[in-house]
């Protein structure tokens, strides 16, 4: 358990090197942060060495609990800067992120904004495969793109409840 403790806290790692708190000796400072991104997605909590821990399984960790975390350690506003999936978990990852982003702003979390990435399907890192994880598809030899209707629905979805809210995302 420590050592999974140490990795997951490997996470601030970089954070800590530019806010001067780990490392003076690379020049970090305070000043040099009033922001930070925080990328999220569906694979990011797993067993060391292990599969993905999923969403419902007693170890997952809501997302707004992990922005709290954030918060609290470095004090300083957050955006969620990449989030998205691949396929038709689309719609549902968009929605599951925008209400964990909502609940961390109900326990004052100043959380500035959501940034879907990635915004279009590419090839695949590795096998240059279809990724069809964007809000559009390829472009057509016209240079059209095709949306992703169910996740622009969910999009506009989101946007009707943060309006209604009141939510300054």
């Amino acid at each position: 358990m420590e050592q999974a403790a140490r990795y997951r806290q490997s996470m601030f790692e970089a954070w800590d090197m530019i806010l001067g708190r780990s490392h003076p000796e690379l020049g970090g400072a305070e000043n040099h942060v009033d922001v930070l991104g925080v990328n999220f997605y569906d694979r990011n909590e797993w067993w060391d060495h292990g599969p993905p821990i999923r969403r419902g399984e007693p170890e997952y960790r809501p997302f707004n609990e992990i922005l709290a975390e954030v918060y609290e350690r470095y004090r300083r506003p957050v955006f969620v800067s990449e989030t998205g999936t691949e396929g038709p978990d689309r719609p549902g990852w968009f929605s599951y992120i925008s209400q964990q982003t909502r609940a961390a702003i109900g326990k004052g979390i100043p959380v500035q904004g959501i940034c879907l990435y990635p915004i279009l399907n590419h090839p695949g890192w590795e096998d240059d495969r279809h990724c069809p994880n964007g809000l559009w598809d390829f472009a057509s030899d016209s240079g059209d793109r095709k949306i992703y209707e169910p996740l622009a629905q969910e999009i506009r979805r989101q946007e009707h409840l943060r309006l209604a809210k009141g939510d300054t995302i």
